[in-house]
């Protein structure tokens, strides 16, 4: 398959594609898929040794030629009381019962979702 300079199949480009354009077009979107997901595998081994060298360095800030990271606090979490929980609950059924009886106003749009079977070692 060629790529042109954006890394995106020259079928792409073609005014009426056809089933081989097409398939290169899958393929390079599959090739693409398995890559980020080999970089988030890479990234996942990495975020522990990276906390440790921030953390090193003691700063809330770390200003470098190309990024600049922050310290941030993840999301707050709370334990709700019952009676919290207990309205939830409610408000999540009556929420159900809406969507069952009423059409959605936005979404449904159509997309195509990649699943890759791949091993993971």
């Amino acid at each position: 398959m060629v790529l042109d300079s954006q890394n995106t199949p020259n079928a792409v480009h073609t005014s009426s594609p056809d089933l081989v354009s097409s398939t290169e077009i899958i393929d390079a979107m599959i090739e693409l898929r398995i890559q980020l997901a080999e970089l988030e595998q890479q990234i996942q081994a990495l975020q522990p040794a990276f906390s440790a060298a921030c953390l090193a360095l003691n700063t809330d800030k770390i200003a470098l030629e190309r990024a600049t990271i922050t310290r941030r606090l993840t999301p707050g979490r709370w334990t709700y009381s019952p009676n919290i929980l207990e309205q939830e609950d409610w408000l999540k059924q009556l929420k159900q019962q809406f969507q069952l009886s009423h059409e959605p106003t936005g979404g449904r749009e159509v997309t195509w979702a990649i699943k890759l079977l791949l091993g993971t070692t």
